[in-house]
């Protein structure tokens, strides 16, 4: 409503009336005034015109200034359409016109749902795998007993000796020292490395490679001592062509190791070996549910490095009867 005061009487103020009704009356109560003075100078002339009109029409003020006034307004109609269409034009203004968004296409979010779970389940799957890589290497570190069990390789020519504890190898017996080193070499290779016999059937073995035995095991300060040994045994020496001529025989009437623990310390190796006698369970094989065999008594190692070839030797054989 005020705005629609408003603008009339804008349109009002570009459109002045040129005269109003007060103005009239006032123009009205001056002319008799006027009359009054002409009388006064013209006192012989009179006029009366009243009696020619039968009777004066009544004017209501009211009705000249509603009428004078409603002359400057616009009728209802085109008032009402003006309003209406300055109050669109006001909503247009004030409410901002929104982006159209592009019509999703159909089937669009189902494919969407599949590549999201593709990618959940690839995710998954490289999350079990790497977390079973570790644990089988976890696994596996733990329970790894590669080295140990190489160390048994190792040691089966001595510990099938059953050989005394000494501190050094000078301290070793020569006939112990001569035994391991012959059966470190006739075993090699599974026994393959030599295809020559003589009249009894004997493998014939050169003395250079027992030499080379004896020192892989015992050290390079080991002197190997060729000779027949007295008491009749597998083995006779030939000094004339300088080789062995050896009967083998099967090691499973002696002991064989089993290497349990390894400790390093001032550049020297320690195993603790257990020494498996011929009944054992687990070396007969008897049982599946054995996890290891049950020793018969035990021994220590000491391994010692070789500076030239870098690989290490039995330095000394120690008892550990007195731990138990």
């Amino acid at each position: 409503m005020n705005n629609q005061l408003e603008h009339r009487k804008n349109r009002a103020r570009k459109h002045p009336k040129a005269e109003t009704a007060q103005a009239k009356n006032t123009e009205q109560e001056k002319a008799p005034a006027a009359g009054k003075r002409r009388k006064e100078k013209i006192a012989d002339f009179t006029a009366d015109y009243r009696d020619a009109f039968a009777e004066r029409p009544a004017v209501s003020s009211t009705e000249d200034d509603a009428t004078e006034i409603d002359d400057f307004y616009p009728d209802a109609d085109e008032d009402d359409a003006l309003l209406t269409k300055w109050a669109l034009e006001e909503e247009e203004a004030e409410i901002p016109s929104l982006p159209e968004r592009p019509a999703r296409k159909k089937g669009r979010r189902r494919y969407g749902v599949v590549v999201g779970s593709l990618v959940l389940l690839l995710a998954l799957v490289g999350v079990v795998f790497i977390a079973g890589t570790i644990g089988s290497r976890i696994y596996t570190t733990v329970t790894d007993d590669s080295q140990l069990r190489a160390y048994d390789t190792f040691l089966t020519p001595v510990v099938m000796q059953d050989p005394a504890p000494f501190e050094s190898i000078e301290e070793a017996n020569e006939d112990f020292i001569l035994n391991a080193s012959l059966w470190k070499t006739i075993t090699a290779n599974n026994g393959t490395n030599y295809t020559e016999y003589d009249e009894a059937g004997r493998a014939l073995v050169p003395l250079g490679d027992v030499v080379d035995a004896c020192r892989a095991l015992f050290g390079p300060d080991c002197q190997l001592q060729p000779k027949t040994p007295a008491e009749e045994t597998f083995f006779e020496y030939d000094s004339v062509q300088n080789e062995f001529h050896v009967a083998l025989y099967s090691s499973d009437s002696s002991y064989t190791p089993y290497t349990e623990s390894e400790r390093r310390s001032g550049g020297k190796v320690y195993l603790r070996v257990g020494y498996v006698s011929p009944s054992d369970e687990w070396r007969n094989q008897t049982s599946s549910t054995l996890e290891g065999p049950t020793p018969t008594k035990y021994m220590e190692y000491e391994l010692t490095q070789d500076p030239s070839t870098q690989e290490y030797y039995i330095s000394a054989i120690r008892s550990l009867e007195e731990e138990q």
